[in-house]
C-alpha cells in the first residue's frame, strides 16, 4: 500500500512542471513568447496570456491582425512585423497561427496557379520557411499552428492541403507543429460545432460564422500546443534539432531542396522568397 501511494505521488510531481491554464509557478528564466497569426490568434493570444498569467517569468505579446496570413503580402507583410518584434521584443519562443486566410492567389507570384498545384505549394513553401529561418535567425524558438476544420466544404478542401504542407515542412526542419484540425474535428475529422464536456454538458466551441473558435475551443487548442510550449520555455528541448544536410531550417541553412508532398501526393521542391529587409511591400492599416 505504501508502495502505491509513492508511485502516485512520483506521478504527479512528474506532470507538474507542464503550463496548464489556472496554473502556477516560476519558470528557470525570463521567457517572452511571441503570439503572432490571423484573427484566431487575435482570440487565442490574449486568453492565453491572461490564463496562463499566474506563471512568473513567462511573458505573451500578442499581435494578432485579422484577415491576415502569408499568401497576401500587400495587405499584411508578416515577415517584415516579424522582424520588427523579434528585434524590439526579443522574444524566445515564436509561435505562429495562420492559413485559415491563405486559400487563394500569392501575392506577387502571378503563376503560382490554384491552392494546391505543383507551383501555389512550392510558393506557399517559401513562404513558411522565410518567416521560420527570420525567427531562427533571431535565437527564437519557432511554432507553426495550421488552420482548423471550417464548417465550409470548399474552403476546408483547401485548407487541409495547407494544413498537410505545412505539416510536411516541419516535420523535414524538425520544428514543432500543432495540427488544430485533430483537436476542433470528430473522429472522422469532420467539422464540430459543439463539444461535450466531462461533465456531459454540450458547449460552442465555434462561432456561428463555422470559422472562428470560442473561448472553450480555445481551451481545446491549449491543450494541443502548451505540452510542446511547456518543453521549450522550461528548457526541456533545444531552439533546433540537428539535421543532416539542408533539411534543417536554420538562421544561416538555407530550405533549397526540401521536398515535400502534398495536395495529389506528387513531389514539390521549395525555394525561399525575397528577405523582408529588400522587399517593400505596402502595409495596408485595415
Amino acid at each position: 500500500m505504501w508502495m502505491a501511494v509513492v508511485c502516485v505521488t512520483s506521478m504527479l510531481q512528474a506532470g507538474e512542471w507542464g503550463l496548464k491554464p489556472g496554473g502556477k509557478g516560476k519558470l528557470p528564466r525570463e521567457q517572452k513568447v511571441l503570439m503572432a497569426g490571423d484573427s484566431l490568434m487575435v482570440s487565442l493570444g490574449p486568453q492565453m496570456r491572461t490564463e496562463l498569467s499566474g506563471y512568473s517569468n513567462l511573458t505573451f505579446i500578442p499581435i494578432g491582425k485579422s484577415s491576415s496570413g502569408l499568401a497576401r503580402a500587400d495587405f499584411y507583410n508578416w515577415p517584415r512585423v516579424l522582424e520588427e518584434h523579434l528585434l524590439s521584443d526579443k522574444p524566445q519562443v515564436v509561435v505562429m497561427w495562420v492559413g485559415t486566410n491563405d486559400s487563394q492567389p500569392i501575392y506577387g507570384m502571378p503563376s503560382a496557379g490554384e491552392v494546391g498545384s505543383k507551383t501555389w505549394l512550392a510558393a506557399y513553401h517559401g513562404k513558411i520557411a522565410e518567416v521560420a529561418r527570420l525567427s531562427l535567425s533571431h535565437g527564437a524558438r519557432f511554432v507553426l499552428m495550421g488552420p482548423p476544420v471550417v464548417s465550409d466544404a470548399k474552403t476546408d478542401a483547401k485548407l487541409a492541403v495547407i494544413n498537410k504542407l505545412m505539416q510536411r515542412v516541419c516535420q523535414r526542419a524538425k520544428i514543432p507543429f500543432i495540427d488544430t484540425r485533430a483537436s476542433l474535428a470528430d473522429r472522422e475529422g469532420r467539422y464540430c460545432q459543439q463539444a461535450r464536456m466531462p461533465d456531459g454538458s454540450m458547449v460552442p466551441i465555434r462561432t456561428p460564422d463555422g470559422v472562428h473558435i470560442t473561448a472553450e475551443g480555445n481551451r481545446i487548442v491549449m491543450k494541443r500546443l502548451l505540452p510542446g510550449l511547456s518543453s521549450l520555455v522550461m528548457g526541456y528541448a533545444p531552439a533546433t534539432a540537428p539535421t543532416r544536410g539542408n533539411r534543417s531550417i536554420t538562421g544561416r541553412g538555407s530550405v533549397r531542396g526540401i521536398t515535400i508532398r502534398a495536395g495529389n501526393d506528387r513531389s514539390y521542391r521549395g525555394r525561399t522568397t525575397d528577405s523582408p529587409r529588400r522587399r517593400q511591400d505596402s502595409v495596408h492599416r485595415q
